[in-house]
């Protein structure tokens, strides 16, 4: 995506596959020509009408009923979860004397359908999205609107890189929404060490429609975290450290070297699977073709193992991943979804404070009711919420909140962070090296040589699309805040 994407004209939208227990979209979606019409139409009826003495069309036509427009990535029982939030919100302008509509459409090619949709000139009022990297890149095209309102999030979300933004960029243009908890590695059965982590007790799979490859950008990361330390990750993240330098390279390899140790078969099966597992089944970890229990996720691997949830639990990465010395190292990789304003309105603007809000943040860890029933409570960075407002029956995911105050350093998910062009071509370069562990395609000789190919041409294409805002906190110590 980014600025390659858009100088080529349409893009093909893949299909979208559907979360566990999908229901349909929350209404079908409504554009701005939509609105618009809507709002002419309304207007009409009302100068009709004015001589009946329906005077309630003046207050209507004045701006008392809006509909939103919210595009997102969650479908399923995620969905279902991020609804509750929109009907909390809806309730609350009803008791201020407002009719608002949001209308949610969820899918996992969001990336794509909001480009498609920026291009056509009807893009959503507000977006959530994974990818800062994508938020930069719209921000600096003038397509983002900033908050108009001064609301200090400062003191709610300040321990982590939550609140990250181009150095020198005054406005807020984001507010983080949910968080998740990346350098884990769940597993089934006894809690595993590091002489159970051969490559073919791993359950690897690189498909993810529009995006395949970034469970692979994942391993890269994390290994380079680990055995780098977040200063060099950071720089590197920023574009300030090549891809051929030492340290890149070196995790590089450790992760190419560690996926092509079984003859390739690793690779091959992994550029096979589909990192959510079969369709109707329960992820990758509970699929009964495949003989494997560990499976290096994040924290919204739950959502993805459905039913099985409650079977699963997980060690930090560093104890188990390949390559790394520091294995009782506390620094962590994380992501977070962040919502955009692409329409500005007040009522949007409204919409934005209300999902980092305490109020709408604690929606996210549900009830102990609701988790008995199977809802799975997702995770917050809001400094207000702490292990104990998660159910007591989850220990599972009050280790996750445990592992995220107790991290030395939080990282954002570098390539989440990086301009969209240098993000793709990493994703892709994972897909070719897995299809060919070997790298027999390339003309230069010896093992090594190859490997530095993929990389070199990574670099060329973030000379090509520098990041033009400035350098982003990716890290931060998770005790001291942000500085």
């Amino acid at each position: 995506m980014g600025r390659a994407a858009a100088a080529s004209g349409p893009v093909q939208v893949p299909a979208v596959r559907r979360g566990h227990g999908a229901r349909g979209a929350r209404t079908v979606r409504g554009g701005l020509a939509g609105r618009a019409a809507r709002t002419a139409l309304l207007g009409l009826l009302c100068l009709l009408l004015a001589p009946a003495g329906l005077a309630g069309c003046v207050r209507e036509v004045g701006g008392a009923r809006h509909t939103l427009v919210v595009l997102g990535s969650w479908t399923g029982g995620e969905q279902e979860a991020f609804e509750e939030l929109l009907d909390r919100f809806e309730e609350r302008q009803r008791r201020k004397g407002f009719h608002v509509e949001v209308r949610y459409q969820g899918t996992t090619a969001n990336r794509e359908v909001l480009l498609s949709d920026v291009l056509a000139g009807d893009p959503p009022d507000i977006v959530v999205l994974p990818s800062l990297g994508d938020l930069i890149d719209y921000r600096q095209r003038g397509r983002l609107e900033p908050l108009r309102r001064d609301v200090d999030v400062r003191g709610a979300y300040d321990r982590g890189p939550w609140l990250a933004r181009p150095q020198g960029m005054r406005k807020r243009y984001w507010l983080p929404v949910r968080a998740d908890l990346k350098s884990l590695v769940w597993y089934t059965g006894r809690e595993p060490d590091a002489s159970d982590a051969a490559v073919d007790h791993w359950c690897v799979g690189m498909g993810s429609d529009a995006t395949s490859g970034w469970p692979g950008t994942d391993w890269v990361e994390d290994i380079l975290l680990q055995q780098s330390g977040p200063e060099v990750y950071e720089r590197w993240a920023n574009g300030e450290l090549a891809w051929d330098a030492e340290p890149v390279v070196k995790a590089w390899n450790t992760w190419a070297d560690f996926m092509s140790g079984d003859g390739g078969r690793a690779a091959r099966a992994a550029l096979e699977a589909d990192h959510r597992g079969p369709e109707g089944g329960s992820g990758l970890l509970f699929d009964p073709a495949r003989d494997c229990r560990l499976e290096h996720q994040g924290s919204f691997a739950r959502h993805l193992y459905g039913e099985r949830f409650r079977d699963a639990d997980f060690v930090p990465a560093p104890r188990l991943l390949p390559g790394v010395t520091n294995r009782g190292s506390r620094d962590r990789e994380v992501s977070g979804d962040f919502a955009a304003m692409f329409q500005y309105s007040r009522k949007a603007e409204e919409l934005m404070h209300f999902l980092a809000s305490l109020e709408a943040q604690l929606l996210w860890t549900k009830h102990d009711t609701a988790w008995r029933r199977g809802e799975i409570p997702f995770f917050s960075a809001h400094q207000g919420i702490g292990e104990k407002a998660y159910p007591e029956r989850d220990a599972v995911g009050r280790r996750v909140v445990r592992e995220l105050e107790e991290a030395g350093y939080l990282c954002l998910d570098a390539s989440d962070t990086m301009p969209p062009a240098v993000r793709g071509i990493f994703q892709q370069k994972i897909l070719e090296f897995l299809a060919d562990p070997r790298q027999e395609h390339l003309a230069e000789t010896g093992t090594r040589q190859r490997r530095l190919v993929p990389l070199r041409q990574i670099q060329e294409v973030q000379e090509r699309y520098p990041r033009e805002s400035g350098p982003l906190d990716v890290c931060a110590a998770r005790a001291t805040g942000m500085p």
